[in-house]
Formats: structure tokens, sequence, C-alpha cells
């Protein structure tokens, strides 16, 4: 696995913590900040992942060596308890680390954060203390946890802490841990189970289970198809997340049955979490009734349309971008705003029952209106990778986030929208291009949903495929001659149902647009091609499958923020004919 490490420049020690220590080869002692930039591929959620297979397996051996360096602050939720101001964690005289996670707020009243710095070159044998420090002290911060874990062993935790930091009376700039470097607590999350489980890309015979843990520990999946069942169950896949994926962990399941409900759950170090339900898909090439529902766009804190989702209880949901608004270059920027979002408790509800795929648009990728030239697309892609059970990302040669997956006889080809953009004057590059042609033409799916962050309409606005229309034109000549192809997209704060005018010799192609999930409204602008438009707040879209008719149909319906329906469309597969 490639793996391009972070360059730690060394820096003087911060004066109140000096020593008179040798300086070691590369410098003076190491002020390092944690979770900066990190280009890198990651192969741990690929089909050849390292994780172990063995239940028997005692897990990975650490080396006196250590690479990657994991920090956790925990924050009271009390009045001035928290600080934007950085805070340094010192593990000797000379080894300190700012704690900074780039365009996030970092220690914020209730909040816990992880940092993290690959690339070191410490000693396990020279890690011997556990030290924060502040620089001003301006505002007060209490921390109640700090846990630390070398190459993701746990290596010290220490929770209830009782000091406070700061430069009042009764307040500290300075604060070493008296208990030395100890493991009193588990973590500092309230179970070593920190995200998900999320139920991701699920076929007839298979399914992935995304999670994460707070260091690296033993996880077993286990499932069944009764809760009777799983209560004997021996473990369907056991592994230990890596300390280079933060933890993640994407495992598949295989062997399972068609249009079956499953019972699973997840057990770390001894403890079992759930259970949770999920359903399998139908037989590849089935026809039958779908329910998929898919939305984008959630920047809030407060997410509660996702239980109104969890109501009308689709088969499938789809996150169409900006599934976090972090902007951001940093690897560990990217990571917190996961981590946030995959903890908004009614989007975390709906994803460990209901199989779920993403794509990404500009807010998740880099930044806004960000391209292929984006000098973070790498270290946004290797994040993606990490906190979504999507099973594949991309090619081997050609790096994205685009897949193509099937279920019964409906076929949803997620495409990258920026990796590529602009790189060769296309909207998705050469590659990608081809590749997407090539799945639609050999897929013999009575539905083929081609979906993307932006909306392919040639009126769309100019972060669209609009801003392309020489490959806006392509897509629709291509798609003129391939039946039964609808747009699904995202990224305009408002939900549209368009019939995108046909190319010669083709037919008007449908795109459902749903958006926002979770964010302010754009206002509804007049056309041609518009067949219902919403702009009264939160929505998403729920798609009735009907494959089964004589001629099988599409019944859309855009949804308020409460579930009330406030536009439909239904849609014959007659019509998607050239």
């Amino acid at each position: 696995m490639l793996l391009l490490l972070l360059a730690c420049d060394p820096v003087s020690k911060p004066s109140d913590l000096s020593s008179e220590s040798t300086p070691n080869e590369s410098g003076p002692a190491r002020e390092t900040e944690l979770a900066d930039d990190s280009p890198a591929e990651s192969e741990a959620h690929s089909e050849d992942s390292p994780h172990s297979e063995d239940p028997a397996d005692t897990g990975p051996i650490f080396d006196d060596a250590v690479a990657i360096l994991h920090v956790t602050l925990g924050t009271y939720d009390n009045e001035n308890a928290g600080t934007d101001e950085r805070v340094t964690v010192c593990l000797n005289e000379t080894d300190c680390f700012v704690m900074d996670n780039a365009d996030w707020n970092d220690n914020e009243q209730a909040a816990i954060d992880v940092f993290s710095a690959e690339g070191l070159s410490l000693s396990r044998a020279d890690v011997q203390s556990v030290t924060l420090l502040i620089n001003d002290g301006e505002d007060r911060w209490q921390p109640e946890c700090v846990a630390v874990s070398l190459d993701g062993e746990p290596v010290h935790c220490h929770d209830g802490l009782t000091v406070l930091m700061g430069d009042q009376a009764g307040e500290e700039l300075e604060w070493t841990d008296p208990a030395g470097l100890s493991v009193d607590c588990l973590g500092c999350f309230e179970d070593p189970l920190t995200h998900g489980p999320i139920v991701g890309a699920t076929g007839a015979d298979f399914t992935h289970i995304w999670l994460r843990t707070d260091a690296t520990r033993r996880v077993q999946v286990r499932l069944a198809t009764s809760a009777a069942g799983l209560s004997t169950a021996t473990p369907a896949a056991t592994a230990w997340p890596l300390a280079e994926d933060d933890f993640t962990l994407t495992t598949r399941l295989d062997g399972l049955s068609p249009n079956t409900t499953y019972v699973y759950d997840v057990e770390i170090e001894g403890e079992r979490y759930g259970p949770w339900s999920f359903t399998t898909a139908a037989a590849e090439g089935a026809s039958g009734k779908l329910r998929f529902g898919f939305g984008s766009c959630t920047k809030t804190d407060d997410q509660p349309i996702f239980d109104v989702i969890s109501r009308y209880a689709p088969d499938l949901f789809l996150f169409v971008g900006d599934n976090h608004y972090g902007n951001t270059e940093s690897i560990g920027g990217h990571r917190q705003h996961y981590r946030h979002a995959h903890s908004r408790p009614e989007r975390a509800e709906l994803m460990r029952s209901t199989p779920t795929l993403a794509t990404w648009d500009d807010h998740d990728f880099t930044g806004n209106n960000t391209e292929g030239d984006a000098p973070g697309k790498d270290v946004a892609l290797r994040a993606f990778a990490e906190h979504w059970g999507n099973g594949a990302y991309g090619e081997a040669s050609v790096p994205g986030v685009f897949s193509a997956h099937t279920v019964g006889d409906v076929l949803f080809v997620l495409l990258d929208d920026r990796y590529w953009r602009g790189v060769d004057g296309s909207f998705l590059g050469a590659d990608q291009s081809a590749w997407l042609i090539d799945t639609l033409v050999a897929s013999d799916a009575t539905f083929k949903f081609v979906v993307s962050g932006s909306q392919m309409t040639s009126e769309g606005t100019g972060d669209s495929w609009g801003s392309y229309p020489d490959s806006q034109a392509w897509l629709m000549e291509q798609v003129a001659a391939i039946e039964g192809v609808v747009f699904l997209s995202g990224d305009i704060h408002r939900s549209e149902l368009r019939a995108v005018a046909a190319a010669p010799g083709g037919y008007d192609v449908p795109e459902l647009t749903s958006s926002p999930l979770a964010n302010d409204t754009s206002t509804c602008k007049t056309s041609d091609e518009l067949v219902f438009c919403y702009d009264d707040g939160p929505s998403f879209v729920m798609v009735e499958v009907d494959s089964a008719r004589a001629d099988p149909t599409l019944d859309v319906s855009v949804l308020d923020g409460d579930g009330a329906l406030v536009g439909s469309w239904s849609i014959k597969r007659s019509e998607l004919t050239p």
C-alpha cells in the first residue's frame, strides 16, 4: 500500500518546556501539527485489505518504532469550558505536538476531538508522560479526558480530569498527568465503537458494514436471520481497524440470500453492540419494486429530516454530495467533519439499517466550486474512502469516487464530478467518461440512474454540467442511444424535477434534483424544462420503482422536512426510449 507520509518540520520546543536534551539528527525538538495535510492513497477498504479475517488472530504486533500518533481530547460541557486555542501535547521533554484540525473549531464544549500525525520516528521507549500545554490562557479550557495511541495501540487514557487550563487564579498553562503513562479508562468516547455501524453497498448476496473504533481493537461482526440465531452466531468477520485509516473499517460479508432481512451486531473488546437489521437486494436482473431516497447538502448540526426519511423505510438511500461542509484540504479537517456528520443522531440511525451509497460534490471535496486542479484532492479521496461503505472507489488506474451498483434490475452509476473536472478540459475526464458509457451500454437494467453531485441540465449554475457545454452536449448525445436513463443530482439548495431537452434522435431525460437535506434554500427559477420546483425548506426525494409492470414506472415524490408530499411525477419506461 502506498502511503505518503506527513512532513514534520523540526522547530524549537516552546520555551516553557525547554530542556538540556541534545537535539536528534533532524534538528531540535519536534513540534508537529497533528492532522495537517497528508495526501495518500489508502487501500484499507479494498477487497485485499490487510485486516485480519481470522477469529483466532491476536491482532497486529506493535514495533518499538512509532509512525502514527493519535491523541483524543474530551472537553467538559461547562460554562467557559471550551477554547479555540491550540493545545500542545508533549510525550516527553522533546516530542511535542500541536493539536489542530484545520477548518474545524477544536475543543468546543462537550466535544471530543481526535488528532493524528503520520510519518513519525518516535520510539515507544521515549514516550514517558503526557503533558498538556496552552500558550496564553485567554479562554479557560477544562479537559475531561485525554487518550493517546501509538500506531493504534492505546498507551494512555485518563478521564474525569479536574485541571483548569488558563492563566487565571486556580488555572494552569501546563499540566502533566500525575498518573504518568497509564491506561485508566477504555477511551474518551462513550464506547470504543465511536461511529457507526453504517450499512453500505448491499447486493443480493453481500453487504458492506462500515464502522469506526477509538483505537486498534479486535472487531467481530455477527449476523443471522433472527435475533435468536444472532445470540449463538459465530463471527462472520473479524478485523482490526488500523491507525493509518483513523480506525475506520469497511468489511464485506458474502454468502447472503436475496430479499432477506438480517439481524447483525458488532463486538469490540468482548462487548457486543446492537442489534440492528438490514435487508438484502433482489437478485440481479429480477424485476419488482424498489423504494429509494436521495438527497444532498447536510450542513446544519440538527438534521431531523433523517428521522422523517427513516419513517418512509427506503430500501436504499443515496447521499448525493455536500455530505459535510469541511471545505478543507486537510486530512484532519475531513476526518473531524465526517466524524461529526456520522454522529448526527437521526442520520446515524438511518444508516445503521438502510443500505447507503454516496458520492461527493464541492464542499466535501476541497471547497466551494473546486475542480480537478485542487491541491487537496488526494486527501479528500482518502478521507471519502475511509468514511463510506461503497465497496469501490474508481478503478485501479483511475482514482476517484465513481462506482456502479445494481439492485434487481435497477442500475445506479455514481459519478465523480470533482476529481477529474477540467483536467483535460472535460467534466469527467476521458477515462471516467469512457467508463460511464461502457457501464450504461453493458447493463440490461430497466432503469439506469446516473448520479452526480452537480446538475446535468445545460441550464444549471456555473458549477454544473452547464459550465462545460461540450461535456453536457456529449453526455446527452451518448444517452440518446441508451434506453431507461434518469439523472439524479443535488447541490442547488432546492428540489427540482426536470425534463432535460433531448439531443437529436434522443428523448427528454428526467433529472431529479434533491436539495437541501439540512441547509438554507435558494429560490426557484423558471425554465421550459422544469416540471416542479420546491424551495420552502429542507426536502428529499423518494422514488418508487415498479419494473414488474408491462410498462415499468417510476413514481417520484418530493417531500418536505415534515414528510408532507409537495410535488410528484410519474415516469413510464416507454418514455425513456429514442
